[in-house]
């Protein structure tokens, strides 16, 4: 699920509403600059995502 709390904290400036989730933890990887809400599914630096993401492995709900 996601952690509405990290995405506040991740947000360095009121434009940047574009948030980064990784596919396999939900957490906020980064956020980015956008003209809208956009949410984009990425891979953080977690070995154990980045093992899943290396193997195919895709977390499902």
């Amino acid at each position: 699920m996601l952690n509405f709390h990290s995405v506040n904290q991740a947000v360095s400036s009121k434009n940047e509403l574009g948030v980064v989730i990784c596919r396999h933890c939900s957490d906020v990887v980064c956020t980015l600059p956008t003209n809208g809400i956009k949410k984009i599914s990425g891979v953080c630096d977690k070995p154990e995502c980045r093992k899943q993401s290396k193997n195919g492995e895709v977390k499902v709900g």
